[in-house]
């Protein structure tokens, strides 16, 4: 019966949806109770869908702004608190939902959550910064920021790329997690035939000469150490790498050591302006 499952789950990475994507529409966390206000705002993607997003302005005279792509699981009312304290450091933030995530309208798929990137970046660029902008992307954010910066460095300014607990590969990141069980250990090859790399970023090496950095748990037991330390060695010069002894999946800036490692972000985001 276990080996049936097993079998069943793989199957289901042939829509993706069920391996990668499980959005939410409910209100997991209020900014108001962290003492913070967003800007709501709306765009649209080159579909026609409606993207929901908020924009945190910083405290004092802003030094940049950042766009955050956020992870796979329930929608920007939970993962903005991650960077809730980057206005206190004076960068505003942009966070949206991908499309069928919290208010987004649409479907999720790949090439909608590049399509809902390429959005967030014409509406900050037009709207708020016309500066190069710093993308940040955490866990599945991480290929679609990738992706969108390789599609769009040729039309707008990227002043940093932040890729944090993620991976580059759709296909290899599921071949791995058949691997880590005994049940679909056989199963591997089934990672690259069903699921696809159509919409993950191809030759990570042209983000170059935008500066890259790495971070990642070294306890992360979702999006294990070894997919940062394979973007980190697949991507061009400038780069660089920061490797948290006890981070687990997420907790770089709220767990032990969140001063250190969130004075980290600032001094590269400032050594980089």
């Amino acid at each position: 019966m276990k080996i049936l499952s097993g079998i069943f789950l793989v199957l289901l990475f042939s829509s993706c949806t069920s391996l990668f994507y499980y959005p939410s529409h409910d209100t997991f966390y209020d900014p108001l109770r962290l003492g913070l206000l967003p800007e709501e705002v709306e765009f649209k993607t080159h579909s026609g869908e409606t993207i929901h997003a908020w924009w945190f302005p910083a405290k004092g005279k802003s030094k940049g702004s950042i766009i955050y792509f956020h992870g796979n699981a329930e929608n920007m009312t939970s993962h903005f608190i991650m960077l809730a304290w980057i206005p206190e450091e004076n960068y505003s933030y942009l966070i949206f939902d991908y499309p069928g995530y919290g208010k987004s309208t649409g479907k999720v798929t790949q090439k909608a959550t590049v399509e809902s990137g390429h959005a967030a970046v014409e509406w900050v660029h037009a709207n708020k910064d016309p500066n190069p902008l710093i993308l940040y992307g955490q866990s599945l954010g991480g290929p679609i920021a990738m992706r969108t910066a390789l599609e769009l460095k040729g039309d707008y300014s990227f002043r940093a790329i932040i890729l944090e607990s993620t991976f580059a590969s759709y296909e290899k990141i599921a071949a791995g997690k058949l691997a880590t069980n005994w049940i679909t250990w056989l199963l591997q090859p089934l990672g690259y035939l069903l699921v696809s790399d159509e919409y993950a970023p191809k030759d990570i090496k042209k983000l170059s000469p935008i500066p890259a950095l790495v971070i990642h748990g070294q306890k992360d037991i979702v999006v294990e150490p070894q997919y940062g330390e394979q973007i980190y060695a697949e991507l061009g010069e400038p780069k660089d790498i920061i490797r948290v002894p006890n981070g687990t999946h997420g907790s770089t800036y709220w767990a032990e050591n969140k001063a250190l490692y969130r004075k980290a972000l600032v001094d590269y985001l400032n050594a980089h302006r």
